[in-house]
């Protein structure tokens, strides 16, 4: 396919584009809600039941769907050996220009006005700056998804050099091996045989599901489906929620095993998702697919708005769920704004300026 007609193709407008959008919306809703709850946990109440206690299987989720979308949007620059600064602009934009405006909201609130909102934030120094500015390892949590975007952006280099030379496809096996060594030992033994800091940070087990992303892309790359598609997706949405039976109302906790257990549940709710793509495709006016492309903003803004409504106000009143319930939909409304006002039209300017386009 020459790059004219592949230009023509508008992955925004395909079934699989459209099913994974609804997907971030979702999983931003449930880190959010999850997150909400721990408020009330840490206040010795609880919300909705402690039902979503099992929230955090919404990063688990996000590492396979960001695996999954670079595969899915960008796999044809490492088996045509291009555009590698395309693909690198557009992702390192979308993270940076975005991280840079939102840190400086909670890294304000708290050096200047509230320093007990976040204890690791207060404490930044000059050495751990320039960590947390470019996102590397054993940075303070400036926001509660930062430690997800260094992964991100260390996955985006990984990505990247293969763009360079398929030769560097080795390295995504040597790292995943690594990783799959790390979650062994994690989960079965406990040696800690990478320690607690970097190299630990660095083959994290959670690399393992931007592995599982892949396997989503190439799944339905080969063409893979399940005629059953309503049946299949019913199985997965039982899966989740027999998980998160599990996880809210037993002694049983994944965290260790997290990677096994909730990444193999989000994979199949991913997949089925996928699938059902195939056969009834959703519309792109569905509002969750509209949000979609406002997750990433939702999940920077969403730590220290929380922090501030739910914690330190909700919490305290016999309603005050209401006023969480409240305080979502408007961190709702308030990424899209900021996605379609000041975002994407930013981004369209860098794009055209580094682009040519």
């Amino acid at each position: 396919m020459s790059d004219q007609k592949e230009k023509q193709i508008d992955l925004r407008e395909t079934p699989t584009y459209i099913s994974i959008q609804i997907l971030y919306t979702i999983l931003a809703i449930l880190l959010m809600t999850y997150h909400a709850t721990q408020h009330y946990n840490n206040s010795n109440k609880t919300l909705f039941g402690d039902f979503f206690l099992f929230g955090e299987m919404g990063e688990d989720m996000l590492f396979i769907l960001i695996g999954f979308t670079i595969f899915y949007t960008s796999y044809h620059y490492i088996e045509k050996q291009s555009r590698y600064k395309e693909f690198m602009i557009r992702t390192l934009a979308r993270i940076y220009t975005t991280y840079w405006l939102i840190i400086a909201i909670p890294g304000a609130i708290v050096w200047f006005f509230y320093p007990e909102i976040h204890s690791s934030i207060s404490r930044l120094s000059a050495d751990t700056m320039w960590q947390t500015f470019i996102l590397w390892f054993d940075h303070p949590r400036i926001a509660i998804i930062t430690w997800v975007l260094t992964h991100v952006v260390f996955f985006t280099f990984i990505f990247g050099l293969a763009i360079l030379s398929k030769k560097f496809i080795i390295l995504w096996f040597i790292i995943l091996f690594l990783s799959f060594i790390n979650l062994i030992d994690r989960v079965f033994i406990g040696s800690e045989l990478f320690g607690e800091g970097l190299l630990y940070k660095i083959f994290t087990p959670h690399n393992l599901e931007f592995a599982f992303g892949a396997a989503a892309y190439f799944y339905i790359k080969k063409g893979f489906k399940i005629e059953y598609y309503k049946l299949f997706l019913w199985f997965a949405i039982g899966a989740v929620f027999a998980i998160a039976m599990l996880q809210s109302y037993t002694e049983l906790n994944f965290y260790k095993s997290r990677v096994l257990v909730f990444g193999s549940v989000a994979l199949l709710l991913i997949i089925s998702v996928i699938n059902y793509g195939h056969y009834r495709t959703p519309p792109q006016n569905n509002i969750f697919y509209t949000l979609g492309e406002s997750e990433y903003i939702m999940l920077m803004i969403h730590g220290p708005i929380l922090s501030i409504i739910n914690f330190k106000i909700a919490v305290h009143y016999q309603y005050g769920w209401i006023l969480t319930i409240i305080t979502l939909f408007i961190i709702l409304l308030i990424s899209y704004l900021i996605r379609i006002k000041l975002e994407k039209p930013f981004l369209n300017t860098i794009y055209a300026k580094w682009l040519n386009q």
